[in-house]
């Protein structure tokens, strides 16, 4: 009976240890090896391989259809200047029929061929899915490939503008919603650049294709952005943040010449990639992406000497895995990040290669960008020209090099194989772990009906999002139009095509403001406006105003002579009788002359008027006028975005129905406004500083409360002695805009004994607003607790009195009153920072503060692990009854004392009785399983024991 006992006790145990090995081989059990073990070297080599095509459909032969049939090519990007992407008609229904047609090519490439007689040897292919992926940043075009039938969306510094995380996740799951519907499942962006220093006179100026600024915000921005996705799409489309390592500080573009920046690796972490750091580390998965694009640029000086200049980063191997080895990013690159490269045939780069730009060597440059760390390969512009066959020759080229490569070269096959692997696993994630042709079939015919519902969410957004630059207070702005005012409107009427086919559209419509005007204030509205007395123009015209010399004056005419004057231009005839002049404005740093043609009316023509009042709408970035120019304007609104609803709420804020609570995520220089003091800590404000004695059990020690009304008593503060420790904690300091300090941001903690002369200081950083420390008790005598979070002068906090043998008495004094501003309100309140570290007091019964305990509940996993240990415990039972010749109903009944014992020992465990915690500490996720385990097993224990009472020879 004794030996058998132990040899179940033994297998009990090794089933127990092959538990987790077996769910972990469940979970890791995806596929990927299996799929790799099917696949021929060509297929593996595709996968490497994201291509650009022409055309909108998939026909038996067109190019695309024999690079999906015959390369095994990995995806595709679809860009309506290819002509994939029709902005015309039914886009939503074009493109939902394109992504079908391209998924189910990539299908019917893997089916066997049943017509030829020959059996054939090699097992036909695994179905694999295409990538499909888009650019979709919002701002309309060029940076949006779908603008005719989806949400119109904001800009990423419209977004930035509201320091509102709701408003950036909800765009984010409007974007996750309308691409999942399309087919679409890679996402290439958000941008996770950081514009620390605007260079609007440069051609790398990113505008408002970033969030901001402040690295922080921007990886806070980023999470909850890629969060959105995620959660908008259910997970199935693939976010590939971008530019990394950043291209912020760039001063070039790509459609001219590699970059080259001047960083230390300290500062790049500290700026560009501090966003790139924040993703890859958040803790809510869905808030990570799944992959990072990298960009075009050099830097200067990141090994150390100063005039050392790397590569392109895309195709320098010794840099680019330097980067991806921080340790910020390692977790998330081992997890299965994927590595995107840039387009590998745009200008910038064919100029490195060879700047005379006479040859283009696109095998060399698709080698190099993959052997320094790439997984997947964009080949887009792949050929010195435009045309379509030199750049598909290259393509095949490419793609037959790396197929003999892999066949000829281990190393290659290994470093192939590994970037192919990640490449699958994404894929497979995306598909719920197996790939079928329906799961990759969107509704052509009901996609219309699915995409464009969310214009009521941008329009809230786009209230929260406008700012008022100057004047600085909405008081100071002039009243509204009325009906009796002449208003002439200049818009920037820039054009671009939408797709290829299509004739060219503007940014903005030379009549939007026009008509938004009348049709809120006309006669059918409030009748605020005559729109006989509303005249529009557009750049073209004033530019061309501008440049019309003044005529010469007329002569006196002779006797009997009759001469007719020249007559004034229209715009001229306008600005003679206007009482508004308002400018809609994008970015001047255009090519186009008549971008300029604002400043040059408020260098040339603005002090010759009747005094006007001047108004500028900015709907890009708003740092392109300098400080003189705005002196001119009478009001100067940024919307950061030139889609309706954002025009829409510019000409509400202008005639005064809301104020503007928006505030620029960059420096302005031009209103003096500074965005590393602007969120950096208000020294308006006074810093709070709460306290709590952790010498004690958990329960006994009583935290400080918040800060109560003026007349309420103040609960009684716990007993400290000699050797108590306190946790101190501030609340929550905000910047000057009414936000949460940066994380990171240092604040000094200065304690003091005043009777002895002695004071010391420690440094702690905040994180969520809040900074927080622990502190002993080492002495007696008065200690003096002081907080500063420079440029918040120092303030005394906390008085604590400890005589010789007797409890502290603690005096929290009454601080300095201070005119602290109100932050403004918005209408999506902003979100509490979270304190993960300290509990934070609430208010009990009776006005006393009551600790709250955090407690961590038993969940889903624990009952599983419960319910395997109560098997195992009573299965035990069974058998050893059994095994001794026991009749069914004895080891039936010992089984059922066995669960029941266990089932009991786990309610207690999830009842948390006091050394529960100990044990989930001890024991991790498997606490719960031992405890039911070990319920069970007591009614052996106690079975063994009374068989041995039995025996007649037991002594």
């Amino acid at each position: 009976m004794v030996e058998h006992l132990k040899r179940l006790v033994a297998l009990t145990l090794v089933v127990t240890m092959l538990i987790p090995l077996g769910m972990a081989r469940a979970q890791e059990g995806d596929g990927v090896t299996r799929l790799m073990e099917r696949m021929s070297s060509a297929a593996k080599v595709g996968q490497l391989f994201l291509v650009t095509f022409p055309g909108a459909e998939v026909t038996e032969d067109a190019i695309i259809t024999e690079l999906i049939r015959d390369y095994h090519i990995g995806g595709v990007v679809l860009l309506p200047e290819n002509g994939n992407i029709i902005n015309e008609g039914d886009t939503p229904a074009q493109v939902a029929t394109l992504v079908g047609q391209l998924q189910r090519t990539a299908w019917d490439a893997t089916q066997p061929v049943t017509e030829t007689l020959v059996e054939e040897e090699t097992p036909p292919e695994p179905f694999i899915p295409l990538f499909i992926a888009v650019n979709h940043e919002g701002n309309g075009m060029p940076f949006t490939s779908i603008v005719n039938g989806t949400t119109p969306l904001p800009s990423e510094m419209a977004l930035g503008a509201t320091w509102n995380l709701s408003h950036t996740e909800t765009v984010g799951q409007i974007v996750g919603q309308e691409l999942r519907a399309l087919g679409v499942n890679m996402l290439l962006g958000p941008s996770l650049d950081v514009l620390e220093n605007p260079r609007p006179g440069s051609a790398g100026d990113l505008g408002v294709r970033a969030f901001g600024g402040e690295p922080f915000w921007v990886g806070q921005m980023g999470q909850a952005y890629i969060r959105g996705v995620h959660e908008g799409a259910e997970g199935q489309i693939a976010v590939v943040a971008k530019h990394f390592p950043g291209l912020g500080a760039s001063d070039r573009s790509l459609d001219e010449e590699v970059s080259t920046v001047q960083r230390t690796l300290e500062k790049l972490r500290q700026v560009d990639l501090a966003p790139f750091f924040a993703v890859a580390r958040a803790e809510d998965p869905l808030a990570r992406p799944d992959g990072v694009m990298v960009s075009h640029i050099r830097f200067r000086g990141l090994e150390g000497g100063r005039f050392v200049t790397t590569r392109p980063i895309s195709v320098d191997s010794q840099v680019l895995q330097r980067l991806l080895g921080q340790p910020e990013l390692t977790a998330w690159r081992e997890a299965g990040g994927v590595t995107v490269s840039d387009g590998l045939g745009v200008r910038a780069l064919r100029r490195f290669y060879d700047p005379s730009e006479q040859s283009f060597n696109g095998r060399r440059i698709a080698q190099e960008a993959f052997l320094a760390g790439n997984d997947l390969l964009l080949l887009s512009q792949f050929a010195l020209s435009d045309d379509w066959e030199d750049q598909i020759a290259n393509v095949k080229s490419t793609l037959a090099f790396f197929r003999e490569k892999y066949d000829s070269d281990p190393s290659f096959q290994a470093l192939v194989d590994a970037a192919v692997a990640r490449i699958l696993r994404l894929k497979l994630a995306l598909y719920g772990g197996t790939f079928n042709l329906a799961a990759t079939q969107p509704d052509a015919e009901m996609v219309s009906e699915r995409v464009g519902l969310y214009q009521e969410a941008i329009s809230a957004i786009s209230r929260d999002a406008i700012t008022l630059l100057s004047p600085p207070s909405p008081d100071l702005v002039p009243s509204p139009p009325t009906s009796e005012d002449h208003i002439v409107i200049f818009t920037d009427g820039r054009e671009e095509r939408p797709c290829a086919t299509c004739v060219p559209v503007p940014y903005i419509d030379p009549l939007a403001l026009r008509d938004t005007i009348v049709r809120l204030y006309g006669p059918d509205a409030t009748g605020q406006v005559n729109p006989a007395l509303v005249t529009s123009f557009t750049f073209d015209q004033l530019e061309a105003y501008l440049s019309t010399p003044p005529p010469p004056p007329t002569p006196t005419p002779a006797a009997g002579e009759v001469i007719t004057p020249t007559p004034p231009s229209p715009v001229e005839t306008a600005l003679q009788n206007a009482d508004w002049i308002i400018f809609a404005m994008l970015n001047p740093n255009g090519d186009p002359p008549q971008s300029e043609a604002v400043r040059r009316f408020l260098a040339e023509r603005a002090d010759a008027l009747r005094n006007p009042r001047l108004v500028v709408l900015a709907y890009d970035a708003p740092y392109y006028l300098d400080a003189t120019e705005i002196s001119k304007l009478r009001a100067y609104y940024v919307a950061y975005s030139r889609v309706e609803l954002f025009i829409e709420s510019s000409v509400r804020a202008l005639f005064g129905e809301f104020a503007p609570v928006g505030t620029p995520p960059v420096s302005v220089t031009g209103v003096n406004y500074d965005l590393l003091t602007q969120t950096s800590p208000d020294p308006e404000q006074t810093i709070t500083l709460y306290y709590e004695k952790i010498s004690e059990p958990a329960g006994e020690g009583q935290p400080t409360p918040e800060p109560t009304e003026e007349g309420q008593p103040t609960p009684e503060p716990p007993r400290l002695e000699i050797g108590d420790v306190l946790r101190l904690r501030t609340g929550v300091i905000l910047d000057h805009n009414g936000h949460p300090v940066p994380d990171g941001t240092p604040v000094q903690f200065i304690f003091t004994y005043p009777q002895e002369g002695l004071e010391h200081s420690d440094i702690a950083v905040t994180r969520g607003g809040v900074a927080e420390m622990t502190y002993m008790l080492e002495r007696t005598g008065q200690l003096d607790i002081s907080v500063q979070a420079d440029p918040v002068p120092r303030t005394l906090c906390l008085q604590i009195m400890i005589p010789e043998g007797e409890p502290a008495i603690i005096v929290s004094p009454t601080p300095t009153p201070t005119s602290t501003p109100t932050p403004t309100p918005t209408p999506t309140p902003e979100p509490e920072p979270e304190i993960e570290e300290t509990p934070q007091p609430t208010p009990g019964p009776g006005g006393e503060e009551e600790e709250v305990s955090v407690t961590e509940e038993a969940g889903p996993l624990d009952l599983v692990l419960a319910l395997m240990g109560v098997l195992i415990a009573s299965g035990t039972g069974y058998y050893v009854v059994r095994l001794n010749n026991g009749p069914v109903s004895r080891a039936l009944r010992l089984a059922l004392w066995c669960m029941i014992g266990g089932f009991a020992l786990y309610v207690l465990y999830a009842l948390s009785v006091p050394e529960a915690p100990w044990l989930r500490e001890r024991n991790g996720v498997w606490a719960a399983g031992w405890m039911a385990l070990l319920g069970g097993v007591v009614p052996l224990i106690v079975m063994w024991i009374a068989g041995w009472w039995r025996r007649p020879n037991r002594w």
